[in-house]
């Protein structure tokens, strides 16, 4: 940890559960600030919108399709059908009125001949008695006839005498003539609108008879009268024609993340019932409290089982170093997030799996896996309970918690972001074909995903050394480069203490072994075995692994000696702070022999004072620990014990089961002496260490076959060329 985060962070089951209650806290509060809570006045039809609307699931438009629906029935024409009565009423008519015709001629004539009978009756009677002579007066036929006609038509006087003046065929055809033409018209159909236009094309007709101007005008008359609609409305066909039309218009549907209403624009009617079914706008102050009830108890639920299973499966993670702050911070950091990008269209560019990649890889994958689901859950309530919202960020959360594991080395960074980039594409477009079925505008978003989780690897990666410069925390990334062998200090180990560079070499590899079989962390392992014993730099001489003909230590007291040794470890210690090492790395230096004693210089001091009776006291000649705190600051201390002992075992010339045996016995030690009680790894992790070790064992100090001497390759030489000069003199 830093040295800011070491003083403002502090640590302890009341600080997590206060991390925790305050988490829950700023959640709820956010909701109902944001989403849940009653936001001034009701929205109603014609105000200005407050903010972007869009649609948080997709719902239909229902003033919008039954518009359509409207305008599609709208297309539905008149439909008419044929009253053939009609047509048979103005047949019938026409000769009724031809009929009445000829009866009023033939009355008007008989009441005139009648007239002039009875004149010339008279005249002859009184002729006689006179003796005069009276010319015959004939008939005055007068054809102002005044008669109700079966059609409502008004003949003149001039039509009634052209008519009478024709023969009884003529009479005949002129009559079935204006029949006719009734009758071409009614078969065309007439409606209320067409029949004017229906009434001139059948005049032109009769034109075409080659009758008198009068009988023309007469028959005019005829038709104008006669003809009527025959084509009346079909209500029933139109009913059912206007019901499928409406049936055929697929409803309107407003699509998930669909802009509805932007800030500042007018509400519409449409807008306000969309709003409204998709329960985007407060109804009432009640309705909103029973949402944010029930938002509180699913969240609370949520914690608690977050709670449990760290506070029970993972206790050994969160106890160690401040991983319960650094997921605070990140949980606060996916809440800002999420808020502010709740108003983009779509959920394809939210970044959210930059949560999830980084509890992964500051804190440890399992914890992120979990802890994803439990801010999908809360970010799904930010956006109105979207459940594809959900489904989406928990399948790209958990790959991307997975596969960041993997860009511990830069060559793997591309293929991972190419990686969680293709996974977060064919998720989005998985879902949308489930839920809308197939879109373009859907597949342009699912490329948007991609490149989303593409650019949320690089955030990821690059914001890293923020982080651990923040937190203190210690990446594989950070430790990697540390392992590099141009690192200042280690180069001054392998130059100065060539000796104890090459111990610290074979440590690492046994300890990076043993972590990798025991599932800790190796990188860590790794590098703190190869900083372990950097105290040495101050006095190289002191060690025997730096020393090549004169031991210091035969010339010094035993007291003398013991502080010399055990210095290395304050004095690495205080090299790694100077050199700005990671606070893991220093305490595996500081705890790499923990309290053990040093056991030669305390027995040699021993024996000097059995002779003078003075008192050896044991804890002058134990390291001042503290005892390993870690797993891997407890398989360095086990790998920095067996190694030189089993160097020196197989340089005698032991078996592997001599060497066993001595593993097992320097390993017991330990485990007597108390050093690894705070290490927290169990009797199973232990002989899994130990297997490790033999295993590189095995490799590194396996038996060689002897190498002949120069004096016997000489002489084998020399009985080879005397045995070929006897064959040639042969």
């Amino acid at each position: 940890m830093s040295k800011i985060s070491k003083h403002l962070l502090p640590h302890g089951r009341l600080l997590d559960n206060l991390y925790i209650v305050s988490g829950y806290v700023i959640t709820i509060a956010l909701l109902f600030a944001g989403t849940l809570g009653v936001h001034g006045n009701d929205i109603k039809i014609g105000d200005i919108s407050p903010k972007r609307y869009v649609a948080t699931k997709s719902v239909e438009n229902r003033i919008a399709t039954e518009r359509l629906q409207s305008e599609a029935q709208a297309q539905v024409g008149p439909l008419y059908k044929h009253d053939s009565q009609v047509r048979l009423l103005a047949e019938t008519d026409i000769r009724e009125l031809f009929t009445e015709i000829d009866n009023a001629i033939y009355d008007m004539k008989s009441k005139a001949e009648a007239r002039a009978n009875a004149i010339n009756a008279a005249n002859s009677e009184n002729g006689d008695a006179q003796s005069k002579s009276v010319p015959f007066q004939n008939p005055q036929y007068d054809y102002n006839i005044q008669v109700s006609l079966k059609i409502p038509v008004i003949l003149s006087k001039q039509q009634y005498e052209a008519y009478d003046s024709l023969s009884r065929n003529e009479k005949n055809d002129f009559e079935t003539d204006v029949i006719n033409v009734i009758d071409k018209a009614f078969e065309q159909g007439m409606t209320k609108e067409t029949l004017d236009k229906v009434t001139k094309e059948a005049d032109e007709t009769l034109l075409g008879y080659g009758f008198s101007d009068t009988l023309n005008k007469m028959g005019e008359s005829i038709v104008d009268a006669s003809l009527k609609p025959n084509l009346i409305l079909d209500e029933e066909a139109m009913d059912a024609a206007k019901a499928q039309k409406k049936a055929e218009v697929q409803p309107v549907m407003v699509l998930k993340d669909q802009k509805i209403v932007d800030s500042g624009e007018v509400i519409s009617e449409e807008a306000y019932n969309v709003l409204l079914d998709l329960g985007l706008i407060n109804t009432g102050y009640s309705e909103s409290t029973v949402r944010f009830v029930g938002c509180a108890v699913i969240i609370f639920i949520a914690c608690a089982a977050l709670y449990m299973y760290i506070g029970s499966l993972q206790k050994k993670i969160i106890e160690k170093g401040n991983a319960t702050t650094v997921m605070f911070f990140l949980y606060l950091l996916a809440l800002a997030i999420v808020f502010a990008t709740k108003r983009l269209n779509s959920y394809s560019m939210i970044p959210l799996s930059v949560f999830a990649m980084l509890v992964s890889i500051l804190i440890k994958p399992k914890i992120a896996v979990v802890v994803n689901m439990f801010v999908c859950i809360i970010a799904a309530f930010i956006f109105n309970g979207d459940i594809y919202f959900l489904m989406y960020f928990l399948l790209t959360g958990t790959f991307s918690s997975i596969l960041v594991q993997y860009t511990k080395r830069r060559s793997m960074i591309l293929m991972v972001a190419v990686g969680v980039g293709l996974i977060n594409m064919f998720t989005y477009a998985g879902i949308n074909l489930f839920s809308v079925g197939y879109t373009p505008e859907a597949m342009i978003q699912s490329l948007y995903a991609g490149v989303e989780g593409i650019i949320a690897v690089i955030m990821v990666i690059g914001s890293l050394p923020l982080w651990e410069g923040v937190f203190g925390i210690n990446t594989k990334f950070t430790l990697s480069e540390l392992a590099n062998p141009n690192n200042e200090l280690m180069r001054r180990l392998m130059i100065e203490t060539p000796g104890t560079y090459h111990h610290c070499l074979i440590v690492a590899n046994l300890a990076e072994t043993a972590a990798y079989d025991i599932y800790a962390n190796e990188t860590l392992a790794k590098v703190g075995a190869f900083f372990h014993d950097i105290g040495k730099l101050e006095n190289p001489q002191c060690f025997s692994e730096n020393q090549y003909s004169t031991n210091i230590h035969d010339n010094l007291d035993p007291y003398i000696s013991a502080q010399m040794i055990m210095a290395h470890v304050e004095n690495g210690k205080k090299l790694a702070e100077e050199n700005g090492l990671p606070k893991a790395i220093t305490d595996i230096i500081e705890q790499h022999h923990g309290t053990t004693l040093v056991k030669y210089f305390y027995m040699k001091c021993a024996k000097e004072k059995e002779k003078t009776g003075e008192p050896v006291y044991e804890r002058d000649f134990r390291y001042p620990g503290p005892i390993p705190q870690s797993k891997e600051a407890a398989i360095v201390m086990l790998a920095d014990t067996v190694e030189a002992a089993v160097r020196s075992s197989v340089s005698k010339g032991s078996d592997p089961h001599e060497v066993r045996n001595l593993v097992d016995v320097l390993v017991k030690d330990k485990l007597d002496d108390g050093q690894l009680n705070d290490c927290r790894l169990d009797l199973r992790e232990i002989e899994t260490i130990k297997n490790s070790f033999m295993k590189m064992f095995g490799g590194m100090y396996h038996h060689r076959v002897s190498y002949p001497k120069q004096d016997e390759i000489n002489a084998t030489r020399q009985a080879e060329a005397l045995k070929t000069r006897k064959e040639e003199l042969k």
